[in-house]
């Protein structure tokens, strides 16, 4: 299984937060991790406001492991049609357009933005967890 994590959910296995386990064991259980570029800027302020500059770090040293997707044209264009046909926000929209250029059958789509997640799930993606409790 590939994994594809937004912010919210990578934040998860730094900060001990509802759903952290859930997110802990999907990355051990993974054969790889994905994430937009974008979403480095995110977790890291996200981490660092919450635990500190030296739990950032430790994301910091672990981001050569995942498989980063680049801000370019496509995804920009891509991104911004989601963003108006979902009434998603900028950063929400390029993290769904880059999951979206991953898509195959054994991508498991991470987030806990319920807007985020419904626009993902309307596109075929599974998600991680499978409901927002």
């Amino acid at each position: 299984m590939n994994l594809y994590l937004d912010a919210s959910a990578l934040v998860k296995r730094y900060v001990a937060e509802p759903g952290s386990d859930t997110v802990r064991r999907a990355m051990a259980d993974a054969e790889a991790w994905f994430m937009c570029r974008i979403g480095f800027v995110e977790t890291y302020r996200a981490i660092g406001i919450a635990a500190g500059e030296h739990v950032a770090q430790r994301f910091e040293a672990e981001w050569a492991a995942f498989g980063s997707i680049e801000v370019d044209a496509d995804l920009a264009e891509a991104a911004a049609g989601l963003a108006v046909a979902s009434r998603l926000r900028t950063r929400d929209a390029l993290h769904l357009a880059a999951a979206l250029l991953l898509r195959d059958e054994d991508l498991l789509f991470a987030a806990w933005d319920e807007r985020l997640r419904s626009a993902a799930g309307e596109r075929g993606l599974r998600l991680l967890p499978e409901a927002l409790g």
